[in-house]
């Protein structure tokens, strides 16, 4: 026997050709695993072998040969690497992965694409937060687009078809696209055609659930926020009560896409999920009209924001709303039939610009009432603004609501 010998490398190929010959995907899985502790065991099991050549050569198909050599080199070498060489040699991996699916007929390597696919994503996040480099986003990002695009290419019987694991790859997609370096569209436009599949009963409510939150995360990056709320709203709804964790993180962008369609969240709603104390703040500061104290709280909260992707959407998309809401306040005090002068004091007071002239309120006016956010006239030469008798704040929910995408 050759003193180089490895039982652990010659079952592990072994168990591997014998699955793949025989199409037993849910063999594959359990071989081809990439949790950390799992990974540490195999190395530790394999550091005296230099090469995996003599345990593979006798495999009969040469891409999956190459695939499973791939892997016994993570496996044994990771643990020892700095993150972005590990991640490099986890999307060869990936690589080769994709290559023997390509060349595969059916779903039957959909339970190995699940968690290779996932613990590309993991490593990706991991890589960038050790050397601040998009590019391990990037570079996930096309892998992902490669295995969507073979996936949608299958054009056997859906119950037996490559695309059963599309949704699930499309919800990746999504996520590391809003985290390149590159426009969200630039990957994640392939993922928005496997919507049109959403409502097929072979998708797991997981995977639907999944996909509707990335979705719907894309379209608030992408200020497509009456589509953000629907696809929000549905991953909320279908997310399982016990994932008290998964409908939090939910709520966080739900909350957001509802603020600026004019839905403030009750206490009760905040408290159940304990939610960040920032989103009472937020709702107070946006129900009474006061803008300064609104971009106070965001602007102290800055870092908690950009990490959601909901910054920059809330601080522009809330402003035009909140004025709304001072105008709102004074028309209870003034009546319909207000004075340019109440209106600039009024709107001085919300947003703390001392500064701020009559031109600049009646843009801000003008464009409430071209947006139908108020009904009524401004009455330049008099300096009027008369409100509509009849529901002169309609709620913002109903103004121009855009078809879902």
């Amino acid at each position: 026997m050759n003193v180089d010998y490895n039982g652990v490398a010659s079952a592990f190929t072994n168990s591997a050709q014998e699955s793949f010959m025989f199409s037993n995907g849910e063999v594959l899985a359990k071989l081809f695993v990439f949790s950390d502790d799992t990974i540490e065991i195999i190395s530790s099991k394999l550091q005296d072998v230099s090469s995996f050549d003599p345990y593979t050569i006798v495999m009969t198909n040469a891409t999956f040969a190459q695939f499973t050599e791939t892997y016994l080199q993570y496996a044994r070498d990771s643990p020892a690497l700095a993150e972005d060489e590990r991640h490099k040699l986890l999307c060869r991996v990936a690589e080769l992965y994709i290559a023997v699916q390509a060349g595969s007929q059916g779903s039957w390597l959909a339970p190995v694409m699940r968690p290779v696919a996932l613990a590309l994503c993991r490593s990706a996040q991991r890589a960038y937060a050790a050397i601040g480099d998009s590019g391990a986003y990037t570079q996930t990002a096309s892998l992902l687009l490669r295995l969507l695009i073979d996936l949608l290419s299958d054009s056997s019987p859906m119950e037996t078809s490559k695309k059963l694991g599309s949704l699930f790859v499309a919800a990746l997609l999504l996520r590391i696209s809003l985290r390149t370096s590159a426009a969200p569209g630039a990957y994640a436009s392939k993922a928005l055609e496997v919507k049109r599949m959403w409502n097929l009963p072979v998708f797991s409510r997981r995977d639907r659930t999944s996909y509707s939150y990335w979705l719907g995360r894309y379209y608030l990056v992408c200020y497509y926020v009456d589509s953000a709320q629907s696809q929000l709203e549905y991953a909320f709804n279908s997310c399982p009560e016990w994932h008290f964790h998964n409908k939090r993180a939910i709520l966080r962008h739900l909350l957001v896409a509802n603020m600026i369609r004019g839905r403030l969240p009750s206490l009760q709603l905040l408290e159940k999920y304990e939610m960040e104390p920032v989103y009472a703040h937020l709702a107070h500061h946006f129900r009474k009209g006061n803008l300064a104290g609104f971009q106070h709280v965001l602007a102290e909260n800055l870092e908690f924001f950009r990490s959601q992707g909901n910054y920059l959407i809330l601080l522009e998309r809330t402003e035009i709303l909140i004025y709304r809401n001072a105008l709102l306040r004074l028309s209870r005090i003034r009546g319909l039939t207000i004075s340019y002068s109440d209106i600039l004091v009024a709107f001085r007071l919300s947003s703390q610009n001392l500064d701020m002239d009559v031109l600049e309120m009646e843009s801000i006016l003008s464009s409430l009432i071209s947006q139908k956010m108020v009904l009524g006239f401004l009455f330049h030469h008099q300096q009027l603004a008369n409100l509509s008798k009849k529901q002169p704040f309609p709620p913002i929910m109903s103004v121009g609501r855009a078809p879902n995408a």
